[in-house]
């Protein structure tokens, strides 16, 4: 017989429980006293933007799941099992990935909110297009990040307004990215292409394209999937971001003072009220404006392919590093563990206070990589605009301009085998502590050989994250059979 936890569940998992146990009826936000109008859709739409980055889902600890699974990092302290991928997760980070399942759903519910309400208000008709595909676009975010790691899950498509909807089966992997591709063709026609800085974490139609892009790459669907790349390449307008140096890395992309660029295409913003604390992850207490506070939790992983490094790369001196300069100048190098990630810093923080450098979700590199990939997937060959969307992203690692060729280009001499190699590499490099490594891994069915080349042992119970307990429970049309393997 199933336990029923159903309140506290549900008011995880949803939002209209804010004030069910309030006295006070003026603070329970109802159908009668909200959306009204305009100011009321964006107040809710702004609401499900909200579940970006305010809790465990996709920072911190979604992201420590991610990161520690990741081959290049390990994870230290309570984070340890996470990187431990011959046994299920032990119980303190079981509970992290259910907290991040639940303010998934969080941010679902609030999406379904803003579409079923919406739609009633007496507004601008363009206006309210742009709400209802962003929303829609959100859904869809937030349902890929479940199909991804947990496989098939519920689907809920409707606000949580009654216990009776408390029934949901989980749904197969193949429903859920059916809903996630519909949702964004229906969300992609009335985004909007671009938005002022003062609205840079908003996503346009071109951030839509790039999720539908990914969705086509973990689906196979290889010419989808190239050909929504190469849109967002042609037309977008974004430019890679020329680098010089290591540290235009953290100057013009990473920087805590850095709003935007023009490779950003959607980001997680953060400031100084809204701030990140992934840096307290990644560093130790030292001088220098690194890590203040930090306990150092995710420690590079040098038998993965950060030991064989070329230097050269500017990305290699920017994502670690082994040594910090003190105010005086005094160069201090570090103890053990040795390097450490060196991405997110902010000197300007308080001792053990949040960061403000925004967290990347897509960059014009990534559209650049999926069409290498998918268009020599979808051929079985290179063509000579795939090693050149590949030789783009490495040109500009080594200082040089993407657009034109380079002393350090790939040639033309590659297998389709060693080429495909080369883009998941890339990828690697590119997007170190950006949560795409692992998902890499998964949909490309290499964590296993990967992950064993590093040195550790592999079960197939780290290829998915347990469903949560309290939804097994309390959902009626879901069993213990429901359970991922291993749980």
């Amino acid at each position: 017989m199933k336990k029923l936890y159903i309140l506290p569940i549900i008011c995880i998992l949803f939002t209209n429980c804010i004030g069910i146990l309030d006295e006070d009826p003026k603070s329970f936000i109802s159908r009668t006293n909200f959306y009204r109008n305009e100011s009321d859709a964006f107040a809710a739409l702004h609401g499900t933007y909200g579940t970006l980055g305010s809790g465990s889902f996709p920072t911190i600890w979604f992201m420590a799941l991610l990161e520690c699974r990741a081959d290049y990092s390990d994870g230290r302290g309570s984070q340890v099992s996470i990187s431990n991928y011959s046994q299920p997760l032990d119980a303190s980070n079981q509970v992290r990935a259910w907290n991040s399942y639940n303010e998934i759903y969080q941010g679902i519910n609030r999406a379904n909110a803003v579409l079923d309400n919406v739609p009633a208000i007496v507004m601008n008709e363009n206006t309210k297009k742009q709400i209802l595909a962003e929303a829609k676009f959100l859904r869809a975010f937030f349902y890929s990040n479940l199909v991804k790691y947990w496989s098939g899950v519920p689907i809920r498509e409707k606000e949580f307004t009654d216990f009776a909807q408390l029934p949901a089966p989980r749904a197969s992997r193949q429903e859920v990215w059916d809903f996630i591709l519909n949702d964004l063709e229906d969300a992609i026609p009335d985004m909007v292409n671009s938005f002022p800085n003062g609205q840079a974490g908003r996503a346009s139609s071109w951030s839509a394209k790039m999720l539908l892009a990914d969705v086509y790459l973990n689906l196979q669907n290889w010419q989808m999937a190239a050909a929504v790349a190469e849109d967002v390449i042609l037309n977008g307008g974004y430019e890679f971001v020329a680098i010089n140096e290591p540290d235009d890395f953290h100057r013009k992309i990473y920087g805590p003072d850095v709003i935007t660029h023009s490779e950003n295409i959607w980001s997680i913003q953060h400031s100084e009220t809204n701030g990140n604390t992934i840096a307290q992850f990644l560093h130790r207490t030292q001088p220098g404006g690194y890590g203040v506070g930090g306990f150092f939790a995710w420690v590079p992983v040098m038998t993965s392919f950060l030991g064989t490094w070329d230097k050269n790369d500017f990305r290699q001196n920017y994502n670690t590093y082994t040594f910090t300069t003190a105010p005086s100048g005094q160069v201090i190098p570090l103890p053990s563990p040795s390097p450490l990630f060196k991405k997110y810093q902010d000197g300007t923080a308080a001792s053990g206070g949040a960061h403000r450098n925004n967290v990347p979700i897509f960059r014009l590199p990534e559209a650049y990589l999926i069409y290498a990939e998918a268009s020599a997937r979808a051929s079985n060959s290179v063509s000579p605009l795939a090693l050149d969307r590949l030789n783009a992203v490495r040109r500009r690692a080594y200082g040089y301009n993407p657009l034109a060729s380079s002393p350090v280009d790939y040639t033309s001499a590659l297998t389709f085998d060693q080429f495909i190699e080369l883009v998941l590499q890339e990828r690697g490099y590119e997007f170190i502590l950006e949560m795409k490594r692992w998902n890499d891994l998964l949909r490309t069915g290499k964590a296993k050989v990967v992950i064993e080349a590093t040195g550790k042992t592999w079960s197939d119970v780290s290829l998915l994250f347990p469903i949560p307990v309290d939804e097994i429970n309390n959902n009626p049309a879901m069993t213990d059979e429901d359970q991922n393997p291993g749980y």
